[in-house]
């Protein structure tokens, strides 16, 4: 607009000069120009002119020198649209019809600049709309009423002076540039080439009553210079930015304007613009940018719309790249978060394509900004990140200054990264995908996460310690097969985040201000504990909600299709309560999860219900804080490790802290937490009872049983207490009530050896730290008895070679006990030895019986035949044998 009122004024002197010329020879217009010219400080130096047979004005020269500019106007052609006769001095402006010029030189002489304009340094931004409408109605009443066309202009603006003449003339002939010039009431057309014939500007404008449009052409790196040059002409910020000469830029941008009914309209092309800035243009160090940006431009009333939609707008990608490390200097300095630095760190990005896929729309009247869709794609070491905002709107408030506030956002991030907190565990990166809506309400911001939304890592490595530094030191040690190993977690987000908008919120309640209603899906597959457990698929089903000071995550725990626990965390989430429990699980079904136990399980039936609970305080060292497992086993039915069990049930209330497992003290010390229908040995055991105590610290396990009791052989047996490991000064007490001495016998089946009867005594068993030993046991006849040996051939042999032994073995044939005993010992060979001492009667001699007999029995042959479990029995059979 300054440009194009400038380019009237000159016109406006070449009237009054054209009107001299017309009545006057040359000093006569020498003197009257010179004397409307004085007023602006310039004079015309030198005209030559003459009229041709058409009355046409031929100016051959004319020369003006102003403070700023020498003009010389070589074969000027003024046509005029009335007969000559008609011609009047005071109307000779309206009877000139065009002005027509050959050659223009233009040198400038000094720096010119266009007056301020107060109004429009302080127009808010909210006003724009006005303030366009206004300037363009203002360029559509203004009128060139006759033809101007300069052919070819030559112009050379100020250079600094050398000392050296020469020099300065070379300076200012590399600066000249060259162009044309035409306007008339319709049409303006302006062009401007620089030394090399490069263009630097193009303008091109047609009106046409109120509507107007026009064309714009230029070349960035080559208006850069003739802008600089022309630096007092400008804005002070715009001078300062030109002058900076840590920043190139190039590009050529070609812009079509129509103005119709009030409602302009803009085409733009940018054509492969880059660029460039060194290290002290901005706090991000060296920036470099390219695109190639098409986009449309539309202003309807108080409404600014960018169109970035256009089929051939495809190549719309703006490339920015920029220092990592610097960005990471600023975002410290602006105390961003650190684990979000830390990431960044461990993430380095140093560029970033940006793609404007719909339209940005300007609202002045409800100040606000929306954008229908942009993308910003960057790459790290693992890959692309792509992030995807949709329906953005922001509002604005230009008062005093401009400031833009966040409305609602829909976003898309996908992409993966390397977290440091997770390298211990894997070295994979972690696999990220959010989808969802941000939306700013009167007091919060809420995110909404939709369906999609998912973080998956994989090849995770599960160290079992106590610390984060421990597990990377042991490893190194231990081969990575031996500890628990994932193959993938993923992991399905949806729900709300809320964050409360109260800045004023001291910094300790800070953590109130999120709050969570949150979905979360996982699955984790191949879980594989090595010698303990491996499950194909662990589904985990979690409802989190509430905030981190009252927090409450919901969790079910399924793996292979087998519901195994549910987890409750609630409370502050820095140290929770925690409770995790299962009811009426199947065995069997946990059992086909392909655990490996230390003995083997051939279950058909039984259930297992669990609950753990207590409170995590220490973070570091998960098995430091205390925790209560209460643990019910029902109706097990089935073998374990080859021995049939029947209806085995068993309860047990254990505390977890440091590592170690302990049995809750309880005051019913008499009942039984463990029971068995039915034993199936040689010798079934029926209606087992006893009560456990479990303890497991310092790497070594303790049992403890009281009052075991139980049904076998036709009796029962009691036991107060046993330990394992056994103790020395802790004897193991055998009471024996009623055991039938003819199914006892059975065990051992001797040819020709009948014994009927039931006995009950005491065997007292001690550990000497090597073996089993037996010292002071006793048994006694419960009733009378009947002991037969016949046709043993052991027995036959023995009374072949004595008689006494033949007297004695006789009144066994058929003795009718009352009295049965025997003191038991047994020694550190195995072999129990049997003061034994037996009254009765024989009927068949007629006779007593009183025999006392030293027996030596080889006990450990017995326990061999009692098909004990392998396990069991072979430790009781070393024990023996050592």
């Amino acid at each position: 607009m300054r440009l194009f009122k400038f380019t009237l004024a000159i016109c406006l002197v070449f009237v009054i000069t054209l009107s001299a010329v017309f009545y006057s020879r040359s000093s006569v217009v020498t003197s009257i120009v010179n004397n409307y010219l004085t007023e602006h400080n310039s004079e015309l130096t030198c005209i030559d002119f003459e009229v041709n047979n058409n009355f046409d004005l031929l100016i051959t020269r004319i020369c003006i020198d102003s403070p700023y500019a020498e003009i010389e106007l070589i074969g000027s052609l003024v046509e005029w649209r009335f007969e000559p006769s008609k011609l009047d001095v005071d109307n000779i402006a309206d009877a000139i019809s065009a002005i027509n010029i050959d050659v223009a030189t233009v040198r400038a002489k000094g720096d010119f600049q266009f007056p301020e304009n107060p109004t429009s340094s302080n127009v808010k931004f909210s006003e724009l709309p006005t303030l366009i409408r206004k300037k363009i109605n203002d360029l559509a009443l203004l009128s060139i009423p006759i033809k101007v066309e300069i052919k070819t202009f030559s112009y050379q603006p100020l250079t600094n002076k050398k000392t050296n003449k020469q020099t300065h003339q070379k300076a200012n002939k590399n600066h000249t540039y060259q162009g044309q010039f035409s306007a008339n009431a319709q049409q303006l057309a302006f062009s401007l080439a620089n030394q090399k014939n490069e263009s630097v500007l193009a303008l091109a404008l047609t009106k046409n009553g109120d509507e107007i449009r026009a064309s714009l052409a230029t070349d960035l790196a080559k208006l850069r210079p003739f802008l600089v040059r022309h630096q007092r002409a400008l804005p002070l910020s715009l001078s300062t930015l030109l002058l900076d000469d840590s920043w190139v830029a190039a590009g050529k941008l070609n812009s079509q304007l129509d103005w119709q009914q009030q409602t302009l309209t803009l085409t733009n092309q940018m054509t492969d613009f880059s660029f460039e800035a060194s290290q002290g243009f901005s706090s991000l160090g060296p920036i470099e940018l390219e695109t190639t940006l098409s986009w449309q431009t539309a202003l309807v009333g108080e409404t600014l719309q960018f169109d970035f939609t256009h089929k051939d707008y495809q190549r719309n990608n703006i490339q920015l790249a920029f220092n990592a490390e610097k960005l990471l200097e600023q975002l410290t300095a602006q105390r961003v978060d650190q684990q979000i630095i830390n990431v960044l760190t461990d993430n380095a990005i140093n560029s970033l394509t940006v793609q404007s896929l719909g339209s940005l729309t300007i609202d002045f009247a409800q100040q606000t900004i929306a954008s229908d869709s942009l993308d910003i794609v960057s790459r790290n070491l693992n890959g692309p990140i792509k992030l995807s905002l949709n329906d953005v709107l922001f509002n604005f408030n230009d008062d005093p200054a401009i400031t833009t506030n966040l409305q609602k956002a829909k976003l898309s991030l996908t992409g993966a990264a390397s977290i440091a907190q997770l390298q211990p565990y894997s070295r994979q990166p972690v696999k990220v995908s959010v989808i969802g809506e941000i939306v700013q309400y009167s007091d919060i911001w809420q995110l909404t996460l939709a369906q999609g939304t998912a973080i998956e890592l994989a090849q995770l490595s599960l160290p079992s310690n106590k610390s984060v530094s421990e597990p990377i030191r042991k490893s190194q040690q231990s081969t990575p097969n031996a500890q628990p190993n994932i193959k993938s977690l993923i992991s399905h987000w949806q729900g709300k985040v809320s964050i409360a908008k109260n800045d004023n919120q001291p910094q300790s309640k800070n953590s109130e201000s999120v709050t969570f209603a949150l979905d979360i899906n996982s699955q984790i597959k191949q879980l594989n504990y090595p010698n303990i457990l491996k499950v194909d698929e662990l589904k985990l089903t979690t409802k989190l909600s509430g905030n981190i000071e009252e927090i409450t995550i919901n969790t079910k725990v399924i793996a292979d299709d087998v519901p195994i626990a549910t987890a409750i965390l609630m409370g502050d989430l820095r140290h929770p309560s925690v409770i995790v429990s299962a009811q009426d699980v199947l065995l069997t079904d946990l059992l086909a999860l392909k655990l490996k136990l230390p003995v083997e399980l051939k279950l058909i039936d039984g259930n297992i219900d669990y609950h753990l609970s207590g409170q995590l305080k220490n973070s570091d060292d998960l098995l430091a804080n205390p925790m209560i497992l209460t643990l019910t086993v029902q109706d097990v039915t089935g073998e374990v490790d080859g021995t049939w069990l029947q209806e085995l049930n068993w309860q047990q209330k254990l505390q977890l802290q440091n590592g170690e497992i302990k049995s809750r003290p309880d005051q019913t010390k008499t009942s039984s937490n463990l029971t068995i229908a039915k034993i199936e040995t040689a010798t079934p055991i029926n209606n087992f009872s006893t009560r456990t105590y479990i303890d497991f610290s310092k790497d070594s396990m303790k049992l403890l049983a009281h009052n075991i009791r139980g049904h076998l052989l036709g009796g029962r047996f009691d036991i107060p207490q046993v330990q394992w490991p056994f103790r020395k000064d802790l004897p193991v007490k055998v009471a024996l009530t009623r055991i039938d001495l003819e199914k006892l016998l059975e065990l051992d089946k001797k040819q020709g050896i009948v014994v009927t009867g039931k006995v009950s005594g005491q065997l007292p068993i001690q550990y000497d730290g090597e073996n089993f030993l037996i010292k002071g046991g006793s048994i006694k006849n419960v009733g009378d008895g009947i002991i037969q040996v016949y046709n043993n051939p052991a027995v036959e042999e023995l009374k072949a070679s004595s008689t006494e032994l033949k007297l004695a073995f006789s009144a066994l044939e058929n003795l009718h006990y009352h009295h049965l005993s025997s003191e038991v010992s047994m020694a550190d060979d195995g072999y129990m030895l049997l003061d034994t001492a037996i009254r009765g009667r024989n009927p068949d001699l007629d006779n007593d019986v009183n025999l006392n007999l030293n027996l030596s029995y080889d006990l450990l042959g017995l326990i061999e035949s009692l098909n004990i479990t392998e396990d069991f029995e072979s430790k009781i059979i070393k024990g023996l044998k050592n």
